[in-house]
């Protein structure tokens, strides 16, 4: 259908349909502002979700070469039946074919670096000595590939950013979107949070090591857990449900987490000292602030530099499980200042730190390539 309005396309075949970033903040802003826009994503069918028109990409089983490839046969065959002014891919492997699309086709093609690619690739366990150099080259050249052949960058952070020299680049926090934090803090003596994916490099089992023992001062803590158990992380999180410390919630849709976070005591956020997390800009810590919980943390440079003076929750040495208890009891065991911190997180993101005034920065580029809607 011919609208008059310009057609804007976001191709992912790998994220989850309801991912924050793509749908909730991304979509929803390009759908507020106008634009003819697409969500082109795998999905059951096609439909409007939430207000955002999805186009349904097809799963397909088997190796994740066949998947990849299968993938983008029936994503390019979905491009070209939308045809789109501006198609922004979320996926490092959709690079090769999105610039080939951008070459062929009077369509603007825009990267969206969600992380540091080749940062990244240290985070990989599967990765052995052989393998990790062969994974970094390949990543540097898909990164070299996007900063020469798409004709701008969406960031997700200044050193992200800085990886690129492509002259049409925005950064993009993925701070909250305002409007999803309307549920009033509530919290549940001795309720700890984590939202996100569920992984050892996130520190699962650490965190599980650290209830239980935090169990023999704080006699009423327990840990609620909302996101995927991935890599091989299911029976774990299973053992711990079994074992009375966990409470698991399972994949939660980005606007009910607020309600979630609402009713902890504090959140969590400990991740593997890597150098890609190292320099992170760590989403959950503005998700917990904007939720008016306090947060305990890995004490990582960058992060005490960014938060500290905030004054929106505490940070603790997430390699040691007795460093982190006494950090977290000291929390729990005094619920007015955890109140206190909950409140000034809330200030904070009142002042500024939200999508909304990151949503303007993600127009700007889209106008700047083809117009306003």
């Amino acid at each position: 259908m011919i609208t008059g309005r310009r057609r804007v396309v976001h191709l992912s075949t790998v994220h989850n349909r309801h991912d924050n970033r793509v749908f909730n903040k991304e979509a929803r802003a390009l759908v507020g502002a106008g634009y003819d826009f697409h969500l082109v994503i795998t999905a059951d069918a096609d439909g409007v979700d939430d207000g955002i028109p999805v186009v349904a990409l097809h799963r397909t089983d088997g190796p994740r070469l066949r998947r990849i490839v299968a993938g983008q046969v029936e994503a390019w065959s979905v491009l070209r039946r939308l045809g789109p002014d501006l198609l922004q891919i979320h996926d490092p492997e959709l690079i090769p074919m999105a610039v080939a699309w951008g070459g062929t086709h009077p369509c603007k093609v825009v990267y969206d670096a969600h992380e540091d690619l080749v940062g990244q690739i240290d985070t990989k366990p599967y990765l052995n000595r052989v393998t990790r150099p062969v994974a970094r080259f390949a990543a540097r050249c898909l990164v070299g590939l996007a900063d020469r052949g798409a004709d701008g960058i969406v960031a997700a952070t200044e050193t992200v950013a800085d990886g690129f020299g492509n002259p049409c680049i925005a950064v993009v926090h993925n701070y909250p979107w305002l409007t999803n934090f309307t549920v009033d803090p509530d919290p549940v003596p001795g309720r700890l949070v984590y939202a996100g994916d569920l992984t050892q490099e996130r520190k699962l089992s650490f965190m599980i090591d650290v209830v239980r023992r935090l169990r023999e001062t704080v006699p009423t803590v327990h840990l609620v857990l909302a996101g995927r158990a991935l890599k091989g992380c299911g029976p774990v999180v299973e053992a711990a449900v079994a074992e009375g410390l966990v409470d698991y919630r399972g994949l939660v849709g980005p606007t009910e987490v607020p309600g979630v976070l609402a009713s902890a005591q504090v959140g969590l956020v400990f991740l593997e000292p890597l150098p890609n997390y190292l320099r992170s800009l760590p989403t959950k810590l503005f998700e917990y602030m904007a939720a008016g919980v306090p947060f305990c943390a890995s004490d990582f440079p960058a992060w005490r530099q960014m938060f500290s003076g905030y004054g929106a929750g505490e940070f603790a040495d997430s390699e040691s499980v007795s460093a982190t208890v006494e950090t977290l009891a000291r929390m729990l065991e005094d619920p007015d200042g955890c109140a206190r911190m909950g409140r000034a997180g809330r200030r904070a993101i009142d002042g500024g730190l939200t999508f909304e005034a990151q949503a303007e920065e993600l127009l700007g580029l889209t106008a700047s390539l083809i117009g306003p809607a």
